[in-house]
């Protein structure tokens, strides 16, 4: 039952899940899980960790930021897509991350003010920032809104037009607390105000305020990065399935129409209510951005966009790219984490 559920394309030998901590990772939002069974001392950081997962519902992102986390707390992990996984490649970066200097990275004549609507998600167990680090080494004051400036909104309509509400009082909350950029704990809105923010978070990003979703403050403060940089629309993006020749499928439900083709509207993945975006974008080239949370290491990589496509237990636009193998093994083994950026255009030499 287990392994129809996970999807898993692959049988593990039962001596090396007798002898080796495995954890199964079925679906996003389980990253709080993991570390109750480290808590209850079911898992040991000082032995290895492997994270089986499959490319469905968000378990190959969850994994990445649990791995992320283990790493940050000294251990060891990778990521097990397929039975040939099961031999650790050791604990390197294997890319040429780039380390951040030690001055502001972002030197703007006054500090920028970005909001962070309601608390981090609890998901993102390995996105944790200093705000003090943060205005010193970015250069950018973090401003801290409660939830209930959007979710006192009370239940919206569930189409487009509860989609432009929230919008609207985002947009507000821009206008008052004088922000350049937001990131908004959209989860709670499923509840109270029973619409979703992709909406809202795809128009500021088009109207070039970077903003990201689930209260991600390192992928906010990319954004930001590569705003600064490029000036190009960013798309905050999971992980969804990675083979070993660099071809990876990434996902999201807040494209900025900007950098479609062509879009339609659907519902928000998890929780199939609310108004997402389903978006084509153009193939291509790309660079994915991520900057770590104590914003020692940035990922900057030169990928391609060979082809969209549509699945129902994914985000909604989904896309695949093309990157070396260096980076499949950047994401098996020493991911920054679980959101990345992807932006229009090869820049990766900019951010080096």
């Amino acid at each position: 039952m287990h392994r129809e559920a996970l999807k898993v394309p692959f049988e593990l030998p039962e001596s090396f899940v007798l002898t080796h901590q495995v954890v199964a990772v079925l679906t996003g939002g389980t990253e709080s899980k993991f570390l109750q069974l480290v808590d209850e001392g079911l898992i040991d950081l000082s032995r290895p960790v492997y994270l089986m997962v499959s490319g469905h519902s968000n378990s190959l992102a969850a994994a990445l930021e649990i791995l992320s986390y283990i790493r940050q707390h000294n251990g060891t992990g990778k990521v097990m897509m397929n039975a040939d996984d099961t031999e650790l490649e050791g604990t390197g970066d294997r890319l040429p991350i780039t380390g951040v200097p030690s001055g502001p990275v972002l030197r703007n004549e006054k500090k920028l003010r970005l909001g962070v609507v309601g608390k981090p998600s609890d998901w993102l167990i390995s996105s944790g920032v200093d705000y003090a680090e943060v205005l010193q080494k970015m250069n950018c004051e973090l401003v801290d809104i409660p939830i209930d400036e959007v979710s006192s909104l009370g239940e919206v309509d569930p189409g487009m037009k509860g989609a432009e509400t929230i919008y609207e009082r985002l947009k507000e909350l821009v206008n008052r607390y004088d922000l350049q950029g937001i990131t908004l704990r959209c989860f709670d809105l499923l509840t109270t105000v029973k619409n979703t923010g992709c909406i809202a978070l795809s128009k500021l990003n088009d109207e070039g305020i970077p903003a990201a979703c689930e209260g991600d403050i390192p992928t906010l403060l990319t954004m930001m990065v590569c705003k600064k940089l490029t000036g190009a629309l960013c798309f905050q993006v999971n992980p969804a399935r990675i083979n070993a020749d660099g071809k990876m499928l990434f996902a999201h439900c807040t494209l900025p129409l900007g950098m479609t083709e062509k879009h339609e509207y659907t519902t928000h993945f998890e929780s199939g209510i609310g108004v997402a975006i389903h978006g084509d974008l153009p193939t291509g080239d790309y660079t994915l951005v991520k900057l770590s949370g104590d914003m020692q290491r940035i990922l900057a990589e030169d990928v391609t966009l060979e082809r969209c496509q549509f699945e129902q237990d994914l985000c909604r636009t989904q896309v695949w790219i093309q990157a070396t193998p260096a980076v499949s093994r950047y994401f098996l083994t020493s991911p920054i984490a679980n959101h990345h950026v992807l932006i229009k255009g090869h820049y990766a030499k900019l951010f080096k």
